[in-house]
């Protein structure tokens, strides 16, 4: 194996410098940053950037197309399933299946590689590897970035990580929804309203980027910005993940639960405004309503095995909570379901599922899932309990506006 030519610490030499001394030295090779688990790899012809790849699976092509809404994700799962059958690229299987062009493609490859280069600028340490070998992996495709518009760029979101950081230190906390949010009114942009869906009262501030399937960065901004404009809260007593093994007494009106209320949200004005000496508040593109971007739904789970076979629940409401603890808004007597099991509630395209670090895992369809959109027809087991999700009514959100 070749020895590198250039090695070093990623704290001593930030990696904008390192990217800068290989294009104004013309080098050719293959530069690997590594930091913790991740690892990155990016490839260099005379200087310029002309491939590079991630072991992130965010980082993943069909992950970028999904955030940059080219495919759905149910065409996201199609063209994996192929890929694991029969082999290929994802970007080739999308062309062939009329997806992308040729063009676009390259396009949305040249993101990708930004993005990997991105998302090392704001690693909080690492090394990194130059080899003078360029030995492309065999399904690369080759493109032509910009290099010192890329640093530039990343510079500036350096600065704002280290921003980021500074005002949301503790990347463990936990957020919940505000009850009763100061502001009666509230307008937000899609993705801030995404995100705010995602805030249940378990996740901690690191596990969000990973649940929201976007760059780290985007959603500290969004965080800090319903934070300061004071729509979320942290959670001052964290429960334990499972209880599945303990009996609980039935929660008193006095004790904290993690039953988090649901805030009301209605249509037509902005969130407030708030002193700040930062530029990383809810975003200037805040002007969907909670009506605008949540489709109306009307469904039921009913329990289709044991006993309560037949059992009906109506879901009409912005959020369930389903578990063996009296405090849930559905109460399961299944030793096999936790406490606080799995939330279900309405989000842009319907009621989603999301399962709450439950000791047995909640099933879609024979599959397990930690978090997806219910469509009409799925079979739910949490435990040994099976219930089926039916839609009666749905509208649409009016997310055009």
């Amino acid at each position: 194996m070749t020895d590198p030519s250039l090695r070093g610490n990623l704290t001593s030499f930030r990696l904008p410098d390192v990217l800068t001394f290989l294009a104004s030295a013309r080098k050719s090779g293959t530069l690997t940053l590594t930091s913790g688990g991740s690892e990155a790899t990016v490839f260099f012809d005379k200087g310029s950037v002309v491939y590079a790849g991630s072991n992130q699976e965010t980082l993943r092509l069909g992950a970028v197309l999904l955030r940059k809404k080219k495919i759905s994700a149910e065409q996201r799962a199609a063209i994996d399933k192929l890929m694991h059958a029969e082999g290929g690229r994802f970007g080739q299987i999308a062309v062939q299946q009329g997806l992308l062009t040729d063009d676009q493609l390259r396009d949305f490859l040249k993101v990708q590689v930004s993005e990997i280069i991105y998302d090392s600028f704001v690693w909080p340490g690492g090394t990194f590897a130059f080899i003078d070998d360029t030995v492309l992996p065999p399904y690369a495709v080759t493109i032509a970035i910009d290099l010192s518009n890329l640093i530039m760029e990343g510079a500036r979101r350096i600065e704002e990580w280290e921003e980021c950081e500074r005002l949301l230190p503790d990347n463990t906390v936990v957020f919940k929804v505000v009850s009763n949010p100061d502001a009666e009114k509230i307008t937000l942009s899609l993705d801030e309203w995404k995100i705010l869906f995602l805030i249940n009262g378990r996740r901690k501030l690191g596990e969000l980027a990973l649940a929201a399937d976007e760059e780290p960065l985007h959603v500290y901004r969004v965080i800090y910005g319903l934070f300061g404009n004071k729509l979320i809260e942290p959670v001052t007593h964290t429960p334990s993940p499972d209880d599945t093994s303990r009996t609980k007494p039935a929660t008193s009106p006095l004790e904290e639960t993690m039953r988090q209320k649901p805030a009301t949200f209605s249509a037509d004005s902005t969130v407030r405004e708030v002193a700040d000496d930062t530029n990383l508040l809810v975003s200037t593109e805040a002007k969907l309503s909670y009506k605008d971007v949540v489709k109306p739904t009307i469904a039921q789970l009913t329990i289709t095995n044991g006993e309560d076979a037949g059992l009906m629940f109506p879901l009409t409401e912005s959020e369930y909570l389903i578990g063996r603890q009296r405090d849930n808004q559905i109460s399961l007597a299944d030793l096999g379901v936790s406490g606080h099991h799995v939330r279900i509630y309405r989000g842009p395209d319907g009621y989603a599922i999301e399962d709450l670090k439950s000791r047995n895992g909640t099933w879609l369809n024979g599959a397990r899932t930690f978090h997806a959109l219910l469509k009409n027809g799925d079979q739910i087991r949490i435990g040994a309990t099976e219930m089926r999700y039916e839609i009666l009514y749905e509208g649409n959100a009016v997310t055009a506006a």
